[in-house]
């Protein structure tokens, strides 16, 4: 599986860590990033063949996948308005009776 992602395009910050379960600060290491991200979607989307649109998985939590998926799902329809875009939304089970 070792080619299986193009390595240019994953995105692992050089402060690395995340948002802490804070959504403003996943939102603001989304405006941080914004270039960089957008770049690397648009080699992706460059070298499809048709473009129909994104799916996007991301816990809504609060942290780096609510308040940067937040962000990255409003760049998108910015920069792909016409383009389709599906999100998986992960909400965390606060019921404590179940351990798994």
């Amino acid at each position: 599986y070792r080619d299986l992602f193009n390595p240019e395009n994953l995105f692992i910050a050089q402060d690395g860590g995340g948002a802490g379960n804070n959504w403003a600060s996943g939102f603001r290491q989304g405006e941080e990033h914004h270039e960089q991200v957008i770049d690397m979607i648009d080699r992706e989307s460059d070298n499809s063949d048709s473009l129909e649109g994104f799916v996007l998985t991301h816990s809504i939590a609060g942290g780096t996948g609510s308040g940067m998926g937040s962000y990255l799902l409003e760049a998108l329809n910015d920069h792909f308005p016409k383009k389709l875009i599906q999100t998986y939304s992960v909400f965390p089970n606060w019921d404590e009776s179940q351990s798994d």
